[in-house]
């Protein structure tokens, strides 16, 4: 009965939202799209919902975020942020969202920026695991030369991901949460509790990677 059976995607609704409010949801939809792409449900279904998301948000999110007049390309992020919602329920997200989760949880850090702080230490932990998957976003995306190797395309969409994350503005460091080392137990014990998304995340994550990633962004 909760399952909507129609939605609305009118971007005069979001037109007036504040950078730091359109940065976090917008790139937790990115996340939820490379997740979904990369998650070990991965299907055929939910990657064509997903590599549809990602190609509308690699060309719209920061415009979308930054300028309340750019109408097209908020249409474009709902659109994706939908078909990331779509992929989702046929793949799942994965490391990411488990690690993100005690930190909104504990900490009432916003879902989007736990997630957007996490995003690319995670795939870069899980990059040689994903190179396949990340070598097609480069190259449906169109994000350069597809003569390159797999591994500068794996790269030059890491790269593309961060530099968005940092023009959105986006915190770096856990600090500003008051989160410190003291904190870090508790953190890796929660993260690893979320089995359901982990068992999702392409490359096995122990207590130890946990650790090193929040340690990232400490």
């Amino acid at each position: 009965e909760m399952m909507a059976d129609f939605v609305i995607l009118d971007s005069l609704m979001i037109k007036k939202l504040p950078l730091k409010i359109a940065a976090a949801t917008g790139i937790d939809t990115l996340a939820h799209a490379v997740e979904c792409y990369t998650s070990n449900k991965a299907n055929a279904f939910s990657n064509l919902f997903a590599m549809e998301a990602l190609k509308l948000i690699f060309g719209n999110i920061e415009k979308a975020c930054m300028d309340q007049e750019a109408m097209n390309e908020k249409d474009n992020m709902l659109l994706a942020a939908f078909y990331g919602g779509v992929a989702i329920t046929s793949s799942g997200t994965t490391g990411v969202h488990a690690l993100s989760y005690p930190l909104g949880g504990k900490y009432h850090i916003a879902h989007g920026v736990s997630n957007a702080m996490l995003l690319v230490p995670v795939m870069r932990f899980n990059q040689d695991a994903c190179l396949d998957e990340l070598e097609h976003i480069h190259d449906e995306v169109k994000m350069g030369d597809e003569r390159k190797s797999k591994e500068d395309k794996a790269e030059t969409v890491l790269k593309r991901m961060q530099e968005i994350i940092t023009t959105l503005q986006i915190p770096s460091s856990l600090a500003e949460f008051q989160v410190s080392e003291k904190d870090m137990d508790a953190l890796v014990e929660a993260g690893m509790q979320v089995t359901r998304l982990l068992d999702n995340n392409r490359k096995k994550i122990t207590p130890e990677d946990a650790r090193k990633i929040y340690q990232e962004i400490m």
